[in-house]
């Protein structure tokens, strides 16, 4: 279990410890209550993490239920056990004025003389609290980014798709013009060639014609 980051085992939504884990087909766990909160907030089946729509019932995962158990366990225990390296007493005490933890003994020092003071739970879970609230903006400022990259993307994609089916009118406009002074070169060729043959007979004519007056 030491070899096992907290980070492992913290739920994407909430960012704490899960709590009655479930998972999902692409594989991703949330907390059971957090997957429901967001898909209320969210109206849509979607996984919080990769946004693969999952239509079908998440399974509740014991293993990890099992697996965060005991790191909150551990975890409190090593809590429990830490001394203060000053006077080898538990550290029991939070000081708000020096933002560390106290044991008993600190807190009647003259150092932390008028200090204030909170147990190490309760001074933990407030930290924990106000750190999920700074998350909580940065939150929401990702998920419009996330919207605005989708729109930009589909925009994109729009675009080349214009673009093709523009290039494509152009093409075959060209192509169509090309067959037109093609063909029309053809026609005037051959409009010149029957004007020069008439031209060609009727001097022709002239010509016998003066040949037998000659004669």
């Amino acid at each position: 279990m030491a070899s096992r980051s907290e980070q492992e085992l913290c739920c994407p939504v909430c960012q704490d410890i899960f709590r009655d884990p479930v998972v999902l087909l692409c594989s991703h766990s949330f907390c059971k209550d957090c997957l429901q909160g967001w898909r209320r907030e969210k109206q849509t089946q979607e996984c919080p993490v990769c946004r693969k729509r999952s239509l079908s019932k998440p399974h509740f995962s014991l293993v990890l239920k099992n697996l965060c158990d005991a790191f909150i366990q551990e975890r409190d225990q090593r809590s429990s056990e830490a001394l203060c390296s000053l006077h080898s007493e538990k550290l029991k005490l939070f000081c708000l004025d020096h933002q560390q933890p106290v044991c008993l003994v600190c807190r009647d020092s003259e150092t932390h003389t008028n200090h204030r003071f909170r147990p190490i739970d309760e001074a933990a879970r407030q930290h924990k609290k106000d750190l999920q609230e700074t998350l909580e903006p940065l939150k929401e400022k990702l998920e419009v980014f996330e919207r605005v990259k989708k729109e930009c993307d589909k925009t994109a994609k729009v675009i080349n798709v214009q673009l093709r089916r523009t290039e494509m009118e152009i093409k075959d406009q060209f192509t169509t013009l090309h067959q037109f002074l093609k063909h029309e070169e053809k026609a005037r060729i051959a409009a010149l060639r029957e004007e020069e043959e008439q031209k060609s007979q009727r001097m022709k004519e002239k010509m016998e014609a003066l040949s037998r007056e000659i004669a």
